[in-house]
């Protein structure tokens, strides 16, 4: 048996972490692979940088804690494909969050090579360009996963979506969902 909390505890954990963000916490959408850890210096081009709201988290409720107000940024820094987050306390330096970010994947749409999308709370990556299916959509863990004429590869669980993956220099952008889940439910 793993090790299980209470949900007051997990609410308590999650709650911690906002703490440790402290007020106005930074965000960061860059290109390229999640680094190992937090404390892993920063990799890809940062495209866009969001100052988060001072409450940028709600109240964790059931063992989970979802973004609080609007995170966007109205003039995006660069051009590229967002393929991971950092969040930052308000100095803009110091990691406290990482992960994987993708936009929803839609039916009979193109997509250009290194765009990621998320489906069924899984992240893909494209592979080869093309034209998704009309239903369904990218599955599985593996690579090569063909979808209308578009090929994927697995890259993980996703934990941020985001209202576009192709960034351009100057373009607004928007996260749709953001939460975190407690472990030990």
């Amino acid at each position: 048996m793993s090790v299980q909390l209470s949900v007051a505890a997990r609410n308590a954990l999650l709650d911690a972490i906002e703490v440790e963000l402290g007020a106005s916490p930074i965000l960061k959408i860059r290109t390229g692979a999640v680094p190992a850890t937090c404390a892993t210096a920063d990799s890809g081009t940062v495209l866009a940088t969001c100052s988060l709201p001072a409450d940028s988290m709600a109240a964790a409720g059931s063992g989970a804690k979802a973004k609080s107000g609007t995170w966007e940024d109205t003039s995006a820094d660069a051009a590229g494909f967002a393929r991971h987050f950092r969040i930052y306390k308000s100095d803009g330096v110091t990691c406290v969050l990482q992960g994987i970010c993708a936009q929803n994947w839609a039916a009979s749409t193109a997509y250009a090579v290194g765009q990621q999308v998320v489906n069924g709370g899984l992240a893909y990556v494209c592979t080869t360009a093309g034209t998704s299916a009309a239903s369904g959509g990218p599955t599985g863990t593996g690579s090569g996963i063909t979808d209308g004429s578009c090929v994927w590869d697995y890259v993980g669980v996703n934990d941020m979506v985001l209202d576009n993956t192709n960034f351009s220099a100057g373009q607004a952008f928007s996260v749709t969902t953001f939460s975190l889940t407690a472990p030990g439910a």
